[in-house]
């Protein structure tokens, strides 16, 4: 029979709610294939367990996703030989950078500059500041310091996880917030929802969809700023650790799916090499 293992159990073991709840949608399902085989999780082997996890899309995203539910799901119930590894794991695939290219992102700037309103701003910040679509929707303008005698502005953001980071303000950021009409410091959400709140992270999908159909970039995403503004970060630095910082990332190979190579990058590398013979 299903042992029916909950969000509850899983948040017991610590797990974020999000994560909690998406293990506990695999364990439904994986339960009740298991079922149908006169098997649980309590008692079922490793044959059970690969035939069963054959499945499920042969995706390294989803398989350790699965074997990370089915580890927890064990602990919950005690069971200390869980068979986890006959869960098999494909290579996970190399990241692509998906930034929009130099021209796109200049189309994608100067729409959002003409438009003067939220959605504009919205899209400069992800542009220039490099932030998750709930990032953007969560500033508030006491998240905005600027040191003493004019010293550029720096902006407060808080990540994933709760954790707090602080990132330089571009300059043409801040001269957007200036025309925004605000003054650094005051109280108040960058982004003032209907009910008091800031607004939504979908309104901010929303906002960036309607500027990139303005600039001719129709179905743009919010993280394909964030990419952006990293590549091109990366582009004119050559400085992975500034950028690693700039993103807030934990591990610089995270990092690295934000960079990018041009052809014309590549063949000055490749022109570098030099063994010292002479023309």
């Amino acid at each position: 029979m299903p042992t029916h293992i909950s969000v509850s159990d899983l948040l017991g073991c610590g797990l974020a709610p999000r994560t909690a709840y998406l293990y506990a949608r695999r364990l439904e399902v994986f339960e009740r294939l298991l079922s149908e085989r006169g098997a649980d999780l309590v008692s079922a082997g490793p044959a059970d367990i690969a035939e069963v996890a054959c499945q499920f899309p042969w995706s390294h995203g989803v398989r350790c996703q699965l074997r990370g539910a089915l580890t927890h799901a064990w602990e919950v119930l005690g069971r200390l030989d869980g068979p986890v590894r006959a869960v098999r794991i494909p290579p996970k695939p190399q990241g692509r950078c998906k930034a929009l290219s130099a021209t796109e992102a200049a189309l994608l700037e100067r729409s959002a500059w003409a438009r003067e309103d939220q959605a504009g701003l919205a899209v400069l910040v992800g542009l220039y500041a490099g932030l998750r679509r709930a990032e953007i929707a969560g500033l508030a303008w006491e998240h905005l310091t600027r040191g003493p005698g004019g010293a550029p502005l720096w902006l407060r953001v808080l990540g994933k996880g709760g954790t707090c980071a602080e990132v330089p303000v571009h300059r043409a950021l801040a001269q957007a917030l200036q025309r925004y009409g605000a003054d650094v410091g005051q109280a108040g959400w960058l982004f003032p929802g209907r009910a008091g709140g800031h607004v939504s992270p979908a309104t901010v999908w929303d906002w960036v969809r309607l500027v990139g159909a303005g600039a001719g970039l129709p179905g743009l995403r919010p993280h394909l700023l964030r990419h952006t503004a990293l590549a091109e970060a990366h582009d004119r630095s050559a400085d992975l650790r500034a950028v690693q910082q700039f993103a807030r990332h934990t591990k610089p190979e995270t990092t690295l799916t934000y960079t990018r190579t041009t052809s014309e990058r590549l063949a000055e590398v490749v022109g570098m090499i030099d063994y010292g013979r002479q023309a």
